[in-house]
């Protein structure tokens, strides 16, 4: 989601007659190397962020909340960072890492998480009221400390080792389970840029060998609302085979500490992705993930007020959730378009844990519907991506999305089809410092999608452009 004030894009915001979005994106960085010698190194950068967004038919219509939430809204980022490392013998080294983020938003996104005023008792703030129009925060990202072996273990290849403590980044596999630790919106603005993403007081050891990777690692989320707070502890172990097959499995501990109540789930991720014929067909992938949960925390209707919902020790219950994709890259083709499909199902009660971005798509399933509605939680998603390169560094992308509820009891709806999308996003990779993007994104609610906005059943259109620029 990167935009920015350039003709194109000001061209592409006149033919839509839609305001676009300005931003997102990783937490990488154009570092400016202030010291690089024998003793180590040390090294700067600046991420800036901008996002745009505008809505017709908000929320498709809902009588409820179309008069609330902001039709036109900003987001903007900006982050500085300092790394450094100090050589040790045998080429080993220690190394670290600050950031500090500050954000801030203009309007009300259709999250509707600044409407709802979030009770944030203990907090960095209590809010029981709606926010204001505008609102901005900061606090520290990244505050990390670490060590890599080098070639102290050389017969297992270099930096073999590394273990690290603090505030930092962790993604597991394609960032279904674990990905984004800290929530973003609300009173710390910037929801839909969302670019907090670390995990604080973490420990993680990994071993690199041989196609081998070993991890264990304890992470804690960091909520906007402390009754959210969870800790994660377990282990992942994945091999790579010549970069044609990468077989994966973890087992995760997810503990909630944050709240009244005690739940724990014990989740077991299995992965694989595969190109099975790279010598016929080079263009080939299939991957696929499959969850098992055996948790006491589940969502189930209260039958005593069905707009309320269970969330405690109901007893050990199993769970699923997991999703199979193939794909075929036409690399010989102009453009080189890759067309894929995706099949994913979160059953009732799935633990959605701390799921992130990687492209469009994943794991927020729909600029619309996973940006602003739903988690991955009870829903069965059909997905069909086209992407192409018209030109070098462009990159378009067209998704469409077909939403359906595993059990409408948890929505209090009667109806399972919950609604299709269809996202037109198109990348601009500038230069190293600077990426743009700029999208059309609509929603059309199916029968459950209209009960969920309370009669809504009105075309959702969104118009977005983001930019990001890293020095």
């Amino acid at each position: 989601m990167m935009k920015s004030k350039s003709s194109l894009i000001k061209n592409i915001l006149r033919c839509a007659n839609i305001l676009i979005i300005l931003g997102y994106s990783g937490a990488t960085y154009a570092q400016l190397t202030l010291y690089d010698g024998e003793y180590g190194l040390l090294s700067a950068g600046l991420h800036i962020q901008m996002a745009s967004l505008g809505e017709f038919n908000n929320r498709s219509g809902d009588p409820l909340t179309k008069n609330t939430l902001s039709d036109i809204y900003w987001e903007h980022t900006i982050e500085p960072n300092i790394k450094a490392a100090v050589n040790l013998p045998m080429g080993s080294q220690l190394y670290s890492g600050f950031s500090m983020i500050y954000s801030a938003m203009l309007g009300h996104d259709p999250s509707g998480i600044t409407i709802r005023g979030t009770p944030l008792v203990g907090s960095e703030r209590a809010d029981f009221t709606p926010y204001k129009d505008y609102k901005d925060w900061m606090m520290s990202e990244e505050m990390y400390v670490g060590w890599r072996s080098g070639k102290w273990l050389e017969s297992m290849g270099e930096n073999a080792i590394d273990l690290s403590a603090g505030a930092q980044d962790y993604i597991l596999g394609s960032g279904f389970l674990l990905a984004n630790g800290t929530d973003d919106g609300g009173f710390r603005g910037s929801y839909w840029i969302g670019s907090r993403t670390v995990f604080v007081n973490t420990m993680i050891a990994r071993i690199n060998t041989n196609g081998f990777k070993l991890e264990g690692f304890y992470l804690e989320n960091h909520p906007r609302n402390p009754d959210n707070r969870k800790r994660y502890t377990g282990m992942n172990i994945e091999y790579n085979y010549q970069n044609i097959a990468n077989f994966g499995f973890s087992y995760i501990n997810d503990n909630d500490y944050g709240g009244s109540l005690t739940a724990e789930t014990d989740v077991y991720d299995f992965r694989f992705d595969v190109k099975p014929l790279p010598e016929i067909l080079p263009g080939l992938s299939i991957s696929t993930e499959y969850v098992h949960q055996l948790n006491n925390k589940f969502t189930d209707p209260n039958p005593i007020s069905p707009n309320l919902y269970w969330y405690g020790e109901l007893g050990r219950k199993t769970v699923s959730g997991g999703f199979g994709e193939i794909e075929y890259k036409f690399n010989e083709m102009p453009w080189q378009p890759a067309l894929s499909y995706r099949y994913s199902i979160m059953e009732k009660g799935f633990d959605f844990m701390n799921f992130g971005f990687k492209t469009w798509g994943t794991w927020f399933q729909g600029e619309i519907t996973g940006e602003f509605i739903s988690d991955t939680t009870d829903l069965i998603t059909h997905t069909t991506r086209l992407v192409v390169t018209p030109i070098e560094d462009v990159t378009m992308n067209l998704i469409y999305l077909n939403f359906k509820f595993d059990d409408p009891n948890v929505w209090n709806v009667k109806s399972p089809h919950f609604g299709n999308e269809v996202d037109l996003v198109a990348d601009w990779s500038v230069n190293s410092s600077i990426d743009l993007a700029a999208g059309i994104e609509t929603f059309i609610p199916n029968a459950g999608g209209k009960q969920v906005y309370n009669g809504g059943n009105k075309m959702w259109v969104q118009g977005m452009v983001y930019a990001s620029f890293k020095f």
